[in-house]
């Protein structure tokens, strides 16, 4: 436990220099009037605005990489990164771990560590593809749930730089992403971490005791307490969690922390220890993690994930959900985070192209979330070998042809007075209508959802993409028609430009 406790201390030292004395940091790096505007209160983080940087780039990239990719395996019913606790206590995963790896005393989870060597990660390479999908910003796993740091952590030797690959992958990639022009986040999944290796898996009760094979683990190698450990939503992993979490941000300046959902906020809200997680830990986190973006001179943001319920109140950060998708037009920014099979991390269960959505899919999906002021967080799960694997790499790049030619109806808009209805979306900037058809219409469109449309302030329709082929248009009883030209090349989805006059 020395590591941690010394990580810890060195942690904390480092969170104070950056919200420390106001003085100091006006003469080292003349923060704005602002730099410590977040008090520990929920009603003072809820004042955090929506960075205009997040609102306006409604396209991201998740990626889930760690020792999980190194079995690379699911039932299909949970995920993949789940390998590192469903091992322990599933059947199906058990079988197959067993049949395998062999016996789970002879190899437990902390052994696909060795094996997890990124030999062909390639940062830059990395963030050439990103970049080529159009998104604006990324967010890759600095922690999952199984306790591996995938970054040079200091508080504990369970970290990408110590074990397992031998480089800091959050560190390469940041640069990497960075100098393409895209923002870079972290997402941090620890909250989970204290059942993760024990009996209260399933139960999320607050005191837990580890797994039989767990302790025999231990018993072998005391070390992996580090990595399996603490057990129990005890004040001791509270204080580890939120010093790695502040070493995250203290480290590499993220422009978002996304944190993943805590079950038992849903399931045992009333519970004391819970309650000082969320309500006094997960407070002081953010609220340090805000202060300090001021003294970096960044506009930065969170997620506020929802399980069964949200993690904080409703309307603070951003509100998220694995897969989330809404029938109407939220007032609240939202994001949707979804993987492009079912498992985040690397499954190779999944490997067949038929259990892949389509291009097709997730350029409707991007669009519908986009149309009711969402963003969409796409997830990749990369090899343990660091490639990313020919299928994704395939829609990331063809996800990003149709945002090289359309992307002027998704980066910078806003939701209309309708999201839309049947095969039509719309967007909206402030001289001009974007009709999205998510089909490749062969006759006349109808937009009925007149109130903001008429022929006093439209000016002119174009299809982008279609230069020089112009539709028809007028309005009649049941409001704009839009006719597309003959021959048209069809896409993904087409878009139609309604330009309007400035009243």
């Amino acid at each position: 436990m020395k590591f941690i406790e010394k990580g810890i201390v060195v942690c904390c030292m480092l969170a104070m220099l950056a919200c420390g004395d106001q003085s100091k940091k006006e003469e080292n790096s003349k923060p704005s009037p602002e730099s410590n505007t977040y008090t520990y209160d929920w009603e003072s983080l809820r004042k955090a605005p929506v960075p205009e940087w997040f609102d306006q780039a409604k396209f991201g990239i998740f990626i889930h990489w760690g020792p999980y990719a190194v079995p690379g395996w699911s039932d299909e019913k949970t995920y993949s990164e789940w390998y590192s606790t469903r091992m322990y206590c599933d059947s199906s995963y058990r079988a197959y771990h067993e049949k395998t790896y062999g016996p789970i005393a002879d190899h437990g989870y902390k052994e696909f560590i060795p094996k997890f060597k990124g030999e062909n990660f390639d940062a830059n390479q990395w963030a050439d593809i990103l970049k080529a999908s159009g998104a604006r910003y990324v967010i890759p796993t600095a922690e999952h749930h199984d306790g591996f740091a995938m970054y040079d952590s200091e508080l504990t030797p369970w970290n990408s730089v110590n074990k397992g690959p031998g480089f800091d992958f959050i560190g390469l990639l940041g640069e990497a992403v960075r100098s393409k022009d895209m923002k870079f986040g972290c997402s941090y999944h620890r909250e989970r971490h204290w059942s993760f290796y024990t009996d209260a898996m399933n139960t999320y009760k607050a005191v837990a005791e580890p797994f039989d094979e767990i302790k025999v683990e231990i018993a072998n190698d005391p070390e992996s307490a580090l990595l399996y450990g603490p057990f129990g939503l005890t004040e001791d992993f509270m204080k580890d969690y939120k010093a790695r979490f502040l070493e995250i941000c203290t480290k590499y300046q993220p422009d978002f922390m996304w944190i993943d959902d805590s079950p038992a906020n849903s399931l045992f809200p009333e519970e004391k220890a819970v309650d000082l997680f969320i309500n006094t830990y997960h407070k002081e986190m953010i609220a340090d993690y805000m202060n300090m973006a001021n003294t970096w001179g960044k506009k930065v943001y969170f997620n506020n994930k929802k399980w069964k319920r949200f993690n904080y109140p409703e309307g603070i950060g951003v509100s998220e959900k694995d897969y989330l998708r809404l029938d109407e037009i939220s007032e609240i920014k939202w994001q949707s985070s979804g993987g492009m099979a079912h498992s985040y991390g690397y499954d190779r269960t999944e490997e067949d192209a038929s259990k892949y959505k389509t291009v097709d899919q997730l350029v409707e999906t991007l669009i519908d979330v986009v149309s009711k002021n969402g963003n969409f967080l796409l997830d990749i799960g990369p090899k343990p070998d660091g490639t990313i694997t020919e299928l994704q790499e395939q829609r990331l790049r063809g996800i990003g042809e149709w945002l090289s030619k359309y992307g002027e109806a998704i980066y910078g808009t806003s939701a209309w007075s309708t999201h839309g209805y049947d095969n039509l979306r719309f967007t909206r900037k402030a001289d001009a209508l974007y009709v999205i058809c998510l089909n490749n219409p062969d006759a006349a469109i109808q937009v009925t959802q007149t109130d903001a449309l008429s022929k006093e302030n439209v000016r002119s329709i174009e299809m982008i993409g279609h230069a020089g082929n112009a539709p028809e248009w007028n309005f009649n009883e049941q409001g704009l028609t839009i006719t597309p030209p003959e021959n048209y090349q069809k896409d993904h989805a087409i878009v139609f430009k309604v330009n309007l006059i400035n009243q």
